[in-house]
Formats: C-alpha cells, sequence, structure tokens
C-alpha cells in the first residue's frame, strides 16, 4: 500500500512537470545576449531545471551552446533568472560564424535555427525542446530624410520624415526625439542633455507631423532630432543625429502665411492666394538636383517669368518658398501659374494669384 502510495506520488509530480519557451527570433535571435530574453512557462508546481540553447546556421552547423546552472523554474511565465544567465557557460564553433560571433556576439547574416531545451534535474522526465526557424538578414540603416542635415527651413512646425525599418518587424514602433541646440553645443550632447521638445514614442509610420501640443519651433535657432525603431523594450535600430536650424525673413512681405500648399493638378481645382512668397511642397522619390519649374500668367502662358531663383531639391518631402516679391515681376491680385517638372518627368502645376502685403 505505501508504494502504491509513493508510486502514484511520483507519477502525480512528473504529471505537473512541463514547460514551454517563448521566443522571437526576429527581435531577440541577432545577438548572444538576446537568447536569454526567451521566456519559459512552467507546470503546476516549482521545480529545478537547467537550460541548453543551441545556435545552429543552415550552411555552416552549430553556431555555439549555451549551457545555464540550476535554477528554480516556476509556475507561470518566467524570464531565466539573472544570476543563472550572468553564470551561464557559452561555447563558440571554431568555423567562421562562430568565430564572428564570438569576436561580435552578434549573428552574422543567415539561415538559423535556435533551439531551447530545458532539463527537470531532480526528474526523470525527458528534456523538453523547442526550435524557432529565422532567416536573418542584417537591418538597413535607418535615415532621416526630412529636414534634411543642416538644412535652414521656416517651418516651425515641420512634417519630420525618415525611412522605415527594413526589413520589417511586424509590431515594431518608433520614437522621435527633438531639441533644441544650445551655443557650443553638438547635437549629439543637446540631445543627451537638454531638454527634448519632442519625445514621441509609439509612432506606427515614418513621418510625424510636428505635435500640435509642442512649442512651436523658434526662428534662428538650431534643433537636433533622431529616430529609434524598437518593439517591446528592444531598442531594433537608430539613426544618425541631424540638425537644421529655422531662419525665416524678417521683412513681413516675404513670410508665408498660409503654410505649403500640396502640389495637385490643376484639374482638381486649386486655389493659393501667394502673399509675398510662394510656399508649396511635393514629395521626391528620386535623388538631390535641381528644382525645374516655371512661372507665366494666366492671360499669356507663353511669356514666362524671369530671373526665378534656382532651387535645390532633396530625397523625401520638400518645402520650397519662392520670394516673389524679391523678383519684382508679378503684378497685383493678378492670377499665375507654377509648374514644376518632377525627375520622374511628372508635370504639377499649382494655380495662384498674386498679393502684395498691405
Amino acid at each position: 500500500m505505501k508504494y502504491r502510495i509513493i508510486c502514484c506520488f511520483l507519477l502525480f509530480i512528473s504529471s505537473r512537470l512541463s514547460a514551454q519557451v517563448s521566443f522571437i527570433p526576429e527581435i531577440y535571435g541577432r545577438n548572444v545576449n538576446g537568447l536569454f530574453s526567451c521566456r519559459i512557462t512552467g507546470g503546476l508546481i516549482s521545480t529545478p531545471a537547467k537550460l541548453t540553447i543551441t545556435v545552429k546556421e543552415r550552411a555552416s552547423g552549430v553556431i555555439c551552446a549555451i549551457r545555464t546552472p540550476e535554477f528554480n523554474l516556476l509556475p507561470g511565465t518566467n524570464p531565466i533568472p539573472l544570476t543563472a544567465a550572468r553564470s551561464a557557460a557559452i561555447q563558440f564553433s571554431n568555423n567562421r560564424i562562430g568565430q564572428i560571433s564570438a569576436s561580435t556576439r552578434s549573428f552574422p547574416e543567415g539561415d538559423y535555427e535556435y533551439c531551447f531545451s530545458i532539463t527537470f534535474t531532480r526528474s526523470d522526465n525527458p528534456p523538453v525542446e523547442q526550435c524557432f526557424d529565422y532567416t536573418l538578414a542584417p537591418f538597413a540603416e535607418l535615415n532621416l530624410i526630412d529636414p534634411y542635415n543642416k538644412d535652414k527651413i521656416c517651418d516651425k512646425r515641420p512634417l519630420l520624415s525618415w525611412q522605415p525599418l527594413l526589413p520589417a518587424i511586424p509590431g515594431a514602433l518608433y520614437q522621435l526625439v527633438l531639441a533644441e541646440v544650445k551655443s557650443g553645443q553638438t547635437p549629439t550632447e543637446a540631445l543627451n542633455y537638454n531638454l527634448a521638445l519632442v519625445n514621441q514614442s509609439g509612432i506606427m509610420s515614418p513621418t510625424l507631423p510636428y505635435p500640435s501640443i509642442a512649442k512651436e519651433l523658434e526662428n534662428k535657432k538650431k534643433y537636433a532630432w533622431q529616430v529609434t525603431a524598437y518593439k517591446n523594450q528592444t531598442i531594433l535600430n537608430r539613426s544618425e543625429i541631424w540638425e537644421f536650424a529655422i531662419d525665416c525673413k524678417d521683412s513681413m512681405k516675404r513670410t508665408a502665411a498660409n503654410g505649403y500648399r500640396d502640389i495637385e493638378d490643376l484639374s482638381k481645382g486649386n486655389f493659393y492666394i501667394a502673399t509675398g512668397v510662394l510656399s508649396f511642397s511635393f514629395i521626391n522619390a528620386f535623388g538631390e538636383g535641381k528644382l525645374n519649374y516655371e512661372i507665366f500668367g494666366i492671360d499669356n502662358p507663353q511669356k514666362k517669368i524671369k530671373h526665378l531663383p534656382k532651387l535645390k531639391i532633396i530625397n523625401g518631402t520638400n518645402q520650397i518658398d519662392i520670394d516673389l516679391y524679391d523678383i519684382g515681376s508679378f503684378k497685383n491680385n493678378t492670377f499665375y501659374i507654377l509648374k514644376v517638372t518632377l525627375p520622374d518627368g511628372k508635370v504639377k502645376n499649382l494655380r495662384f494669384i498674386y498679393r502684395e502685403q498691405p
């Protein structure tokens, strides 16, 4: 009878020893430290266990093996205890990728398999193993687009844009930080030490209109900004730090009162009042170059305005200001058409009426 009780007790304990590993290889499978970010869901009772992590690359074989000392696996979802992670033995293979990983603690591009084996150290239960496959590709640079580095603009609430994270990670978000660059500071120092004017996380797309609740940028001041891609609490990629300046002309006649107008086809019936300054915007999907444009009166399309300033465009969002007042060829309360030929050959037009400042 006593033997039966012991056997039943052991069977009862054995049935409650189970484990399941959760791991996100696209985020945590890029370096050795990320492997310890797995989560282990324990059974119904607490039990001592050990964890072995084996990383294989399809063409090269085993890259590294990690073995933790014994730790207590609790019911529910557990991270690897910090003491077990710090004391884990890590062995790298002598193949090329193993040597690179040993030197950099990061895994280069390849097809990987990540296997997690949990051994219950005081039980006859067999180890529980789970494997995850992932084709690892390095992230492309997270480049800022607009405002361009060291650019001077006159938009005190600019549209900030950058290239998306590549390869894309489902659920990844962006954080944008912007701060004033004070006299004698570098852009990096400005972001590290100054109070951020914008510090917004949870951004889903690679653009951010300047937040309406943030204080608008000030004329004749410089600003630094940077974008970080992340998922959960893990940083995936980070852009360089760029700076730009707000440089608006003092004359009221040279200030754009109505903001930047997107160029659209005349068939959509656009209409714009240019009071001293013609301000418009468009997106250029190609490289930098000269702006190909012309302006002519509606009543006389053959007579083009001369002495227009030479302007440059960048890749991404362009916000252009043309000081009509300085050109001196425009008549008050007269209709004109701006014709812009984009680098891809598409032609955009904007109808506007020129008015002088009172």
